[in-house]
């Protein structure tokens, strides 16, 4: 992109904009407000991302070291059909979930007006040229470098500075992008676009989502880790080995190192991860939510403790003013009609755009009645609006509790009360003869009126909560509102414990902190507070969700596990949302979180048939390694294809798409490696009997036919440990492991009576009419691996929870 120093400058007036001509030329100078998306993957890392692993270049090393052997079996390439499959698989499944969230990208951006030859427009930000004359008003994140031409607002700059309190701004004052608005309107001036603003140069990070601390990602780096710390130097070992015993025979190293390497090597377990995750947002995308990440959907999933802002979520965040009561201990205002005027100045004047002030408009309108020459916008921290008038004095309206002081508001305590208990929200119309002045609002206020307002519980909401709270998920409400009034509506939702509530107001941090957990419903909360309830929830050991759709939920949001907000919301809002409801509805949240848990948990399950493979082979490799007659390991890689496709690939594939509602529990590794162990152990027990039958009876048996029983054994102890992990069966999983056990034994019968002996030697063949009855050792190692597999599953349950 240009410099924008180097271009001749348009300097347009703010009611008339660009004209057309002056947009093109911006266009074809290239200076629009467009950034390559450095989060997305391109196609060419994409692909990179998936070919150059370490473990497929593992794959690679022993594929060509395969090669180097002289008539060499086909069937032990069999291994490079399945590296291929996961390579075009993850490419493919990647591609498709990039073009997938691209497209939801597109529907989520929020769009910016602007003017361009005297009529305001609605334009996606990243078309928004140098020189365009921008409308911004409350909740809107700043897309671009501006100067203000038009208006007075109130910025809140914290993903830029940190500094959360908001910052006056008014004509020709700097807008910084990634920055928005906590109150007021203006017009503005894209001073700069694109990599020149100040946020680009500093970096794109600030106003990006925060990525989630999965569990999952954690645990499979530290498991590629681990397994490539002791690959490498069994491998080793395997070639030393045989060169101290003077037994060296290329072709019988090359097939021990290659089997121990790739045996070692759980390949689909990562496939099966990233497909399921990727394939779980795809699904919620016909639920129409876009998912920032992969694993976004594992936090969501792992939520126990979810924080509703009231509105917007249990209501609909559509209000209507149900009366407005004129106080009987006041004389300022002569009539109903003076004071409707009043207020409908106020409206005209500060031309606040968020939900109350909309309900006031539509009740008492928006005309200029009385001419105003100081203004103070609502926002989050002071709960009010107040406008000075130059004939009749202040005048404001907001919440009783921070218009007026204690004295005054205890006058009329009790009446607000009794509207608060059932369920409307109140506000005070109260004047003073104080003006304001900058940075000052008088403190003077005394009490005119009473506007009651109503909130609209939202359609589904209640059947929402009720399956939150049937599959153990806590709620608790997090409001700028009256707590009673709060109160009275979570209870209409049928919101659990909705009788313990708090004023958050004028409480300490700490005491803020103390109270998360003891209370379900909290009212007159500050932007800072959701945030310190957020993050005293998580210190608690609670995994927390926040849903919010305002700038005052920014902190709270950045504080979560997992935070989720609608399109509809704020720029800022969705910006660091991991989740976006791109049908602005929260009764879609159930389905979100049954998908992260059914991906989840599957995952957990089908992980552990990779893993026992792999620890397996790494377990029975290092007793190998001890045992001086035994130079090499006793299987190639061929031998053992029949378990990974049909007793591990297969089947896990299946079962990572079976429902599934349970909730998370514990942490992902110690979950796998819980279900992991019990299988292994099996495996290793079944061929331990096998070796120890082998030097028993070396010199009367072919040293072939204990490979083939090895094989077996593994084999089946593989389908009883699929076995425990599709209990307890429903009709699926019952035709799924039937069809699976079907297919191995009618692939083991083939290759016992020879039809596959001449076109597919994936075991050695054992010749049964010889030696049939040895059949028997498998057949009670079969026998005993179920009992076996229920103790060892016990103990390694104990020694988990040991550990805790």
């Amino acid at each position: 992109m240009k410099q924008t120093q180097q271009v001749t400058r348009f300097t347009p007036n703010f009611t008339e904009g660009l004209s057309l001509e002056q947009v093109n030329q911006r266009t074809s100078q290239h200076l629009i407000n467009q950034v390559k998306d450095s989060n997305s993957k391109s196609y060419f890392n994409i692909f990179a991302g998936n070919i150059f692993t370490f473990f497929n270049l593992m794959g690679l090393l022993c594929c060509l070291a395969l090669l180097s052997i002289e008539d060499v079996e086909p069937s032990r390439f069999f291994f490079v059909l399945i590296y291929l499959a996961n390579i075009s698989i993850g490419i493919i499944q990647e591609i498709r979930a990039k073009r997938c969230i691209h497209k939801l990208s597109i529907v989520a951006e929020k769009q910016i007006k602007v003017v361009r030859e005297g009529k305001t427009i609605d334009i996606l930000s990243k078309n928004i040229v140098l020189d365009d004359i921008i409308f911004l008003t409350i909740g809107n994140q700043i897309p671009t470098d501006c100067l203000i031409l038009d208006g007075n607002i109130e910025v809140n700059e914290s993903l830029l500075t940190g500094e959360s309190i908001p910052v006056k701004k008014s004509i020709n004052d700097e807008l910084l992008a990634g920055s928005f608005i906590t109150s007021g309107s203006c017009y503005a001036l894209a001073h700069k676009v694109g990599k020149d603003n100040y946020i680009q140069k500093l970096s794109q990070k600030a106003k990006k989502y925060k990525k989630p601390e999965s569990q999952i990602m954690g645990s499979l780096k530290k498991i590629i880790k681990l397994i490539g710390c002791i690959l490498v130097p069994l491998a080793i070992l395997f070639i030393l080995k045989p060169l101290l015993l003077n037994r060296f025979e290329i072709h019988e190293v090359i097939d021990s190192v290659s089997a121990v390497v790739l045996g070692g090597i759980p390949a689909g377990m990562f496939l099966l991860t990233s497909t399921a995750l990727a394939v779980g947002i795809i699904k919620l995308a016909k639920h129409k939510t876009l998912v920032q990440d992969l694993y976004s959907l594992e936090m969501l999933a792992r939520v126990d403790t979810i924080c509703f802002d009231k509105t917007g979520t249990i209501t609909d965040g559509n209000m209507s003013v149900k009366k407005l009561v004129k106080l009987q201990n006041t004389s300022e205002i002569n009539d109903e009609k003076q004071l409707n005027e009043i207020i409908s100045s106020m409206l005209f004047a500060i031309k606040d755009t968020n939900q109350t002030a909309l309900a006031l408009e539509k009740h008492f309108g928006t005309k200029k009645y009385f001419t105003s020459n100081f203004i103070c916008p609502f926002n989050s921290a002071r709960k009010l609006s107040a406008c000075t008038f130059t004939d009749i004095g202040t005048y404001s309206f907001g919440a009783p509790e921070f218009v007026l002081s204690k004295q005054e508001y205890s006058n009329i305590k009790q009446e607000v009360d009794s509207y608060a208990m059932q369920g409307f929200r109140v506000l005070v119309v109260a004047n003073s003869k104080t003006p304001l002045k900058e940075n000052f609002i008088p403190s003077d206020f005394s009490p005119i009126a009473l506007i009651v307002m109503e909130d609209n519980i939202r359609e589904n909401a209640i059947e929402t909560i009720k399956w939150f709270k049937d599959n153990d998920v806590q709620i608790k409400v997090i409001s700028g509102d009256n707590p009673i009034t709060v109160s009275e509506v979570s209870k209409r939702a049928g919101i659990e414990n909705a009788d313990k509530f708090i004023s958050l107001e004028g409480l300490s941090d700490q005491e803020v902190y103390d109270c998360a957990n003891k209370y379900t419903i909290f009212g007159r909360v500050s932007p800072e507070q959701k945030a310190i309830l957020i993050k005293s929830l998580k210190e608690s050991g609670h995994t927390t969700a926040m849903t919010g759709d305002g700038v005052n939920d920014i902190l709270a949001l950045k504080e979560a596990n997992c935070a989720i907000s609608v399109a509809s919301g704020s720029d800022a809002a969705r910006n660091v949302s991991h989740l976006v409801l791109l049908d602005n509805n929260f009764n879609s949240l159930p389905q979100v979180v049954y998908e992260g848990r059914r991906v989840i948990n599957n995952i957990q399950s089908s992980a552990s048939l990779y893993l026992m493979k792999t620890l397996f082979t790494i377990l029975l490799a290092t007793i190998i390694l001890f045992i001086p007659s035994k130079v090499y390991y006793p299987f190639v890689t061929s031998h053992l294809i029949i378990l990974e496709v049909f007793i591990i690939g297969m089947p896990s594939f299946f079962l990572s798409f079976q429902p599934n509602d349970d909730r998370v529990q514990g942490k992902f590794f110690d979950q796998v490696l819980l279900r992991t162990l019990p299988c292994t152990m099996i495996m290793l027990f079944n061929e331990i009997i096998i070796l120890l039958s082998e030097g028993i009876f070396n010199f009367y048996i072919n040293k072939e036919v204990y490979v083939t029983l090895g094989v077996y054994a593994l084999t089946f102890a593989g389908a009883i440990s699929l076995l425990s992990i599709c209990k307890p069966f429903n009709k699926f999983r019952a035709v799924m492991f039937s069809s699976t056990l079907f297919c191995t034994i009618f692939l083991f019968v083939l290759v016992l009576i020879g039809v596959l002996s001449d076109s597919m030697s994936m075991i050695p063949m054992l010749p049964i009419k010889n030696y049939w009855h040895h059949l028997l050792l498998v057949i009670a190692l079969i026998i005993a691996d179920y009992p076996l597999l229920m103790l060892f599953k016990k103990i390694a349950k104990n020694l988990l929870n040991r550990k805790k």
